[in-house]
């Protein structure tokens, strides 16, 4: 027996913990023009499922519901918009120092326009009134009736410029026009509901000014003339002790001082003229008094007109928008044609992965 026979005869033994290594096959490499090959035969099925995709995006992109959004821009009053108000506040106000500018009253205004615009009670009222809103809920239940109505106040939006006091509007309706008229109708809402706050107030404040006004020139002229009286009781009294000491004329010097105990010493005939004088001249009322006559009769004469008020000016009036949001008909056709395209080269694969794997 050879060397060769013997070798063979006695195998090695394989150690412990010792695993023979074998070398992948390259049969699981992607091969990409056998990829291309499965995809070509499947052709036609590919675009069967592109046809259909496509086919099911255009029934929603041309059954779904469109939306438009009408935008306006707002800006703080202009004078002319709120001359009636801000000449109503300076007349309450009077004379001060330092007057309130037409500036901050229209910056006061258009802050309280703005909060009560972005009101989510204000906003859910308006819409629940409208006959929109009516037309979308008409045969729905509480639940929808409630959904729909959140959906259209989560659209109202209301967007504030970061370097002014600018404010952006935006309503979105299922029509252009009724997206415009919504956001006339609500604009136009808020500031009548708007103003008609601040005239109350103005009128209120008003009346009060007046009342107020009225009754310190009662105390003032009620003062004067208990003063009056004061004086001339004084003067009668004087006029007894002159007739009873019989002081016909007057009897005093440079250096006599002529206090209510002295007056006897003018004389009978000087008493008797005062005595009738004071008793027919007007009262005494002083520069005050008549300072504050003059502010009720300012006040009295002020008309309250509120017809023109506004507590906001438009940059950019509201208008019918030209493109609507949605939906976006060429965009859903485009996405549901690459759906279809991308699910069945997915399936291509797959199958042709099965396949290699059996």
């Amino acid at each position: 027996m050879s060397n060769k026979e013997q070798i063979q005869s006695h195998p090695q033994p394989v150690l412990s913990g010792y695993y023979p290594m074998y070398h992948a096959t390259k049969t699981e490499e992607i091969d990409l023009f056998d990829l291309f090959v499965q995809l070509w035969k499947k052709k036609h099925w590919i675009v069967g499922c592109m046809l259909v995709t496509t086919l099911l995006s255009a029934v929603y992109a041309f059954t779904a519901k469109e939306q438009w959004t009408a935008t306006a821009v707002v800006d703080v009053p202009n004078f002319d918009s709120m001359d009636n108000y801000y000449q109503g506040s300076r007349l309450l106000e009077g004379n001060v120092d330092r007057p309130t500018s037409s500036e901050e009253v229209a910056n006061k205004l258009f802050k309280q326009f703005i909060s009560q615009a972005g009101s989510y009670n204000e906003l859910s009222k308006f819409i629940s009134e409208t006959n929109y809103f009516k037309k979308l809920v008409e045969g729905k239940n509480e639940r929808d009736r409630a959904n729909i109505l959140n959906e259209l106040i989560e659209n109202v939006k209301l967007t504030k410029n970061q370097d002014n006091l600018i404010y952006t509007f935006s309503f979105s309706a299922t029509t252009a026009s009724e997206a415009k008229n919504l956001l006339e109708e609500y604009i136009d809402r808020v500031n009548a509901n708007v103003s008609q706050v601040w005239y109350a107030q103005l009128m209120s404040q008003i009346k009060n000014k007046k009342q107020t006004l009225k009754n310190q020139m009662a105390a003032i002229k009620k003062v004067a003339e208990e003063q009056r009286q004061e004086e001339i009781k004084n003067i009668k009294m004087a006029l007894t002790i002159a007739e009873r000491t019989n002081i016909q004329k007057p009897e005093v010097t440079g250096l006599t001082q002529l206090d209510s105990n002295r007056l006897f010493l003018l004389g009978k005939d000087a008493l008797s003229a005062m005595s009738e004088s004071i008793e027919k001249q007007p009262l005494v009322l002083g520069d005050f008094y008549y300072d504050l006559q003059r502010q009720w009769i300012n006040l009295d004469n002020f008309k309250v007109d509120s017809t023109d008020a506004k507590g906001f000016s438009y940059l950019k009036s509201p208008i019918s928008p030209t493109n609507k949001d949605k939906p976006r008909k060429l965009l859903i056709l485009v996405i549901g044609s690459l759906l279809g395209v991308c699910i069945s080269v997915l399936f291509v694969f797959f199958n042709d992965a099965i396949k290699k794997r059996k």
